[in-house]
C-alpha cells in the first residue's frame, strides 16, 4: 500500500475541480483497504471514498484527510440457471462492465450504458437512466464495515434503494466501503425500450425488438448528443436531481406551465423535470457566468469550461435554485456529491 501526501484531486475528476487530499492511497484489494483504513483510524483523520470522480464536486481547499481511491479491478461470471451473475470490484469500471456484459449477450445493464464512474460508485448513487436503475439487477455487495472492522454482505433490500439514494446517502450507512458488487442478468431478456428516446430511436430504425448491443449502440448515441465531451470540458453529468413534489405542489405548478413533463411515482407524489425547468421555465440552457455554465444541449448539466473553482459551481447551482423557488416555490436538490473541507462542513 503506497499512501501520497497533498495529492491533488482535480486530475481524478470529471468536474477537473478540487484541492488536493492530505493523504491519498490507491486501493487495489481489500487487504489494502483494510491497511488504509487502520491508517486513517491511527492518525484520527476521516476518510472519503473516491471511485471515478464523476459524480463528486471536490472542495477548493482539498479533502483534510484520507482518500480511499477505489481500483478493485476483478471481475468473474457464474452462470445460474437462466441469468448470470457477475462479481465486479468497486474500482472496475462502469461502462466496461456494461460493455462485458453486452458483448456476451446479456440484458440488464444496456440501458445504463456510456455512464462515467466506477461500480461502487454505481449501487452507492442507484445510477438510472433511460428507464432503468441499477438496483434493479442488483443481487449483493460486498462491504467493509469500518465500525466492526470486518466484511459484511448486504442483500439488495439491505441497501435501501431509492431514486438517486441508497444506505449510503444515510447515517446507517456511513462506515460501510463497498469492495464488491454481485448482479444477476439475464440471458435472454426483453429489451427495455420503453423511454420516449429509445422508443423514438427503434420505431424510426424499423426494429421491434432490438439486441442488448442495439440497446446500448442506441444509448450511447443518444447520450453523445446530449452531453459533454469529457475530454474536452469538466462535468460531472447531471447536476441536480428531479424534484419529487406533491400532488398539490404539482397542480399549481401545472397551472403555469401546463406543458410541462410530470410522472407519478406514487401516491400523493410526482416527479418534475429539473432540465425542462432549466430551460424552459428559467431559460438558462447555454447560459455561461465566467468558466461555469449549463451545457447548450442539456441544460441540467453544468460544465467547467476551464479554470472553474467549486466555489464556482456553487454559485452558479444557488443562483438557479433561487430562481426555481422564485419562479415555481420549488428547491432543487444536488445529485451531484458536494466535498466540502473541514471549515465549509461547519457552515453548511
Amino acid at each position: 500500500m503506497k499512501i501520497i501526501e497533498h495529492a491533488p484531486l482535480a486530475p481524478h475528476t470529471t468536474f477537473k475541480i478540487g484541492g488536493p487530499a492530505r493523504f491519498f492511497c490507491d486501493v487495489h484489494s481489500t487487504t489494502e483497504l483494510i491497511e488504509a483504513v487502520a491508517f486513517a483510524k491511527e492518525h484520527a483523520l476521516p476518510i472519503f471514498v473516491l471511485g471515478g470522480g464523476s459524480n463528486v464536486l471536490i472542495a477548493d481547499e482539498g479533502f483534510p484527510g484520507v482518500v480511499l481511491h477505489m481500483v478493485i479491478d476483478e471481475c468473474t461470471w457464474e452462470e445460474s440457471g437462466e441469468h448470470v451473475v457477475v462479481t465486479a470490484g468497486a474500482g472496475v469500471v462502469w461502462d466496461t462492465l456494461v460493455a462485458a456484459s453486452v458483448a456476451r449477450g446479456y440484458s440488464g445493464l444496456e440501458n445504463l450504458s456510456a455512464i462515467p464512474g466506477s461500480v461502487g460508485a454505481s449501487v452507492i448513487q442507484n445510477i438510472g437512466a433511460y428507464g432503468a436503475e441499477v438496483a434493479t439487477v442488483v443481487e449483493s455487495i460486498v462491504v467493509y464495515d469500518m465500525k466492526r472492522e470486518a466484511l459484511r454482505e448486504l442483500t439488495r433490500a439491505d441497501c435501501a434503494f431509492g431514486y438517486r439514494d441508497s444506505i449510503w446517502k444515510h447515517e446507517s450507512g456511513s462506515g460501510l466501503i463497498v469492495t464488491h458488487v454481485r448482479f444477476r442478468l439475464a440471458k435472454q431478456g426483453v429489451a427495455n425500450i420503453a423511454y420516449k428516446d429509445l422508443q423514438e430511436f427503434f420505431a424510426h430504425a424499423g426494429v421491434d425488438r432490438p439486441t442488448p448491443q442495439e440497446v446500448r449502440d442506441a444509448v450511447t448515441r443518444v447520450r453523445l448528443g446530449k452531453f459533454p465531451d469529457l475530454a474536452m470540458y469538466g462535468t460531472a453529468g447531471s447536476f441536480f436531481k428531479h424534484p419529487i413534489v406533491s400532488t398539490a405542489v404539482t397542480q399549481r405548478f401545472l397551472q403555469k406551465f401546463p406543458d410541462a413533463p410530470a410522472f407519478a411515482v406514487g401516491e400523493d407524489k410526482v416527479k418534475l423535470s429539473a432540465g425542462w425547468i432549466i430551460d424552459h421555465v428559467l431559460a438558462l440552457r447555454g447560459v455561461r457566468e465566467g468558466n461555469v455554465g449549463t451545457w447548450e444541449k442539456q441544460a441540467l448539466v453544468l460544465v467547467n469550461y476551464g479554470g472553474a473553482r467549486a466555489i464556482d459551481v456553487l454559485h452558479f447551482a444557488r443562483m438557479i435554485n433561487g430562481r426555481v423557488y422564485d419562479a415555481a416555490e420549488i428547491v432543487f436538490e444536488m445529485e451531484v456529491v458536494h466535498v466540502p473541507n473541514t471549515v465549509e462542513r461547519k457552515k453548511i
